[in-house]
C-alpha cells in the first residue's frame, strides 16, 4: 500500500514538473519568436489589410459603426505610376542667369547659307551648390582724442552674443542646430569646419552651446513651462540614456522626460524635454506642481502619487495596448487577434473622424463634437465587447500570466479605467505617439553622440532639443530662431519672455511677412 501511494505520489509530481515545463518551453518559444522578429523583420507596428483575418475563425460584428467611419473592405486601385517629374526649384531661391548664344558661323543655314533670324529663347535651370563660408567681420573703429588730453572717444562696437565674444549668434546658432536639430557629434562638426579652414576646437562649441543655454534655453523653456501648465491636457512619457559617471569609471543609466500638449484650434504645439538622473515619483511631481488636468500616459507608476494627490486624470494609451497584443501575435498566440482587430477598429474610427472632419472642412470645436458622438456610438460598444473578451482570456487555463498575451491582457484590465478615459473627453487622443515621436528624436541623435559625458551636459542638451522640438513642430527655421533670439534676449523685459518662445515668434515672422 506505502509502495502505491509512493508511486500515485512520484506520478503527480512527475506531472507537476511536466506541466511546469511545458509552460517554460512555451515561453521560451515565443520569446525566440520575438527575437527572430526584432531581428530581422520590420520596425514598423502598421498591419497590413485582411492580416489579422487569418487568425480568426469568424468575424467580428460591425454594429456601432458609423457608416461613413466605418473601415472600407475594398481598396480603390492605385494610380498608375508614370514618373516622378522634375520639379521646378522654389522662386525664393538666387538666380544667376548665364546667356548663350551661336557664334557667327553657326547662325548660317547649313542648306542655303542665309542668315537665321532669333524667332526666341529656350531657358533651362541647373541647380549650383555654394559650400558654406566663414566671413570674418573686421570692425575698423575711428578713435578720438582731444588736444588738451581730457579724454578718448572711439566709435562703439554693434552688439555681440557677450562682450569680447569671438564668434557672432549665426555661428553659435550653426552648432545649436547642427547637434541637436541634425545630431551631428562635436568631433564631427570639428572636422567639417577643418575642411572649410576653420579651426574651432570641441570645447569653443561646448562653450558655445552652455552659452546658448545660459542665454536663450533656460529663461525660455521657464516661460514654456508657465504656459504648458495653462494646458487642460499634457502628454508625458520618459526614455533612458547612457550618463558617464564624473570622476569614475564605467555609466549609469539616465533619464528623459518629454511632456507635450494637445495641440489644435489657437493653440501652438509645445515641447519640453528634461534630464534627470532618476526615474521616480519625485520627476513628474517637481514639474507638474499644483497642475490640474488630463495627463496622457502609459502605465508607469511614478505618477499615481502626483495623479492621486492633484486629483489629475489619467488618460491611458491605446498604442501600448496594441504593441502588447501584436508582440503576443507575433510570438505565436493567435487567441490575440480578435483583440488586436478590435483595438485596429479604434484607430480606424479616429482616423475616419480626422478624413471627414478635413473633407468638411470643420473648425477643431466641430472636429471634437464629431468626435465625442462617434466614441460614443461606436467606440464605447466595441471597448465593452473588448474587456469582456479580455476576461475571457484571463480565464482560460492555456493564457499563462507570464507569456506575452497574459501580460498583454494583464495590462488591458488593469488598465481599463485610463484606457477609456478617450470615450467621455473628446479633446483626449487616443495614443500617446506624438510625445513618442518626440523622444525618438532623442533617441535617433543617441546613435551618433552614445553618452551623455555628465549630468551637466544632460541638461543642457535636453534643454538645446527642446527648442529643436518646438520648432519643429511649429514650422519655424532653428537656425534663425536662435539667432535672432540670442540677440534679443538681453534687451527683452522678464514681462515679454513670452514672445521669444518659438511658436510666439513664428507667428512674429509670419504676422509681420503678411503686412509686408
Amino acid at each position: 500500500m506505502a509502495l502505491a501511494d509512493a508511486k500515485e505520489a512520484s506520478i503527480e509530481d512527475l506531472l507537476v514538473r511536466l506541466d511546469a515545463l511545458e509552460r517554460e518551453i512555451k515561453i521560451l518559444r515565443e520569446e525566440n519568436a520575438l527575437l527572430k522578429k526584432w531581428r530581422f523583420g520590420r520596425s514598423s507596428e502598421r498591419l497590413e489589410p485582411g492580416q489579422l483575418s487569418f487568425f480568426e475563425t469568424g468575424e467580428w460584428p460591425e454594429e456601432g459603426l458609423l457608416p461613413e467611419l466605418a473601415p472600407k473592405r475594398a481598396k480603390k486601385p492605385s494610380k498608375p505610376v508614370i514618373g516622378h517629374g522634375r520639379a521646378l526649384f522654389p522662386a525664393h531661391l538666387e538666380r544667376v542667369e548665364h546667356r548663350l548664344d551661336l557664334c557667327e558661323a553657326d547662325r548660317k543655314c547649313p542648306d542655303c547659307s542665309s542668315e537665321m533670324r532669333l524667332i526666341g529663347e529656350d531657358a533651362s535651370e541647373r541647380g549650383r551648390l555654394i559650400p558654406a563660408k566663414m566671413v570674418v567681420d573686421r570692425y575698423v573703429r575711428g578713435k578720438y582724442a582731444c588736444p588738451h588730453g581730457h579724454t578718448v572717444k572711439v566709435a562703439a562696437l554693434p552688439a555681440g552674443v557677450v562682450d569680447g565674444c569671438k564668434y557672432d549668434a549665426s555661428v553659435h546658432a550653426h552648432i545649436v542646430t547642427a547637434k541637436y536639430n541634425d545630431h551631428m557629434p562635436l568631433n564631427r562638426l570639428e572636422g567639417i569646419f577643418e575642411r572649410h579652414g576653420i579651426r574651432i576646437p570641441k570645447q569653443t562649441m561646448w562653450d558655445m552651446l552652455v552659452r546658448v543655454d545660459e542665454l536663450v534655453a533656460q529663461p525660455v523653456l521657464k516661460q514654456m513651462r508657465l504656459e504648458l501648465l495653462e494646458e487642460p491636457l499634457l502628454h508625458a512619457d520618459e526614455t533612458s540614456v547612457v550618463l558617464r559617471v564624473e570622476g569614475k569609471k564605467g555609466s549609469k543609466k539616465g533619464w528623459v522626460w518629454g511632456w507635450r500638449n494637445e495641440p489644435g484650434g489657437d493653440r501652438p504645439s509645445k515641447a519640453l524635454i528634461e534630464f534627470h538622473s532618476g526615474r521616480d515619483k519625485h520627476v513628474p511631481a517637481s514639474f507638474l506642481g499644483a497642475w490640474i488636468g488630463t495627463l496622457l500616459i502609459d502605465g508607469f507608476g511614478s505618477y499615481n502619487p502626483i495623479c492621486k494627490a492633484n486629483g489629475i486624470t489619467r488618460a491611458g494609451c491605446w498604442a501600448h495596448a496594441r504593441r502588447y497584443f501584436r508582440e503576443a501575435l507575433e510570438g505565436g498566440a493567435a487567441d490575440a487577434a480578435p483583440l488586436l482587430r478590435m483595438i485596429s477598429r479604434l484607430f480606424a474610427l479616429e482616423r475616419g473622424v480626422r478624413q471627414r472632419a478635413e473633407r468638411l472642412g470643420l473648425s477643431h470645436d466641430e472636429m471634437l463634437t464629431l468626435r465625442g458622438k462617434v466614441r460614443a456610438r461606436s467606440a464605447n460598444p466595441l471597448l465593452v465587447r473588448m474587456l469582456d473578451a479580455a476576461r475571457e482570456l484571463e480565464g482560460q487555463r492555456t493564457v499563462l500570466p507570464k507569456s506575452k498575451l497574459g501580460r498583454a491582457v494583464t495590462y488591458l484590465l488593469n488598465q481599463q479605467k485610463p484606457l477609456r478615459t478617450f470615450i467621455d473627453d473628446a479633446l483626449v487622443p487616443i495614443h500617446n505617439n506624438d510625445e513618442e515621436r518626440d523622444l525618438r528624436h532623442i533617441i535617433i541623435g543617441r546613435k551618433n553622440w552614445m553618452v551623455f559625458a555628465s549630468l551637466r551636459g544632460g541638461e543642457v542638451a535636453c534643454r538645446l532639443y527642446s527648442l529643436m522640438l518646438s520648432c519643429r513642430q511649429n514650422g519655424v527655421n532653428p537656425e534663425a530662431y536662435v539667432a535672432d533670439v540670442l540677440m534679443a534676449v538681453e534687451t527683452t523685459p522678464n514681462s515679454e519672455i513670452a514672445s521669444l518662445t518659438p511658436w510666439a515668434w513664428g507667428a512674429a515672422r509670419k504676422a509681420a511677412a503678411v503686412t509686408e
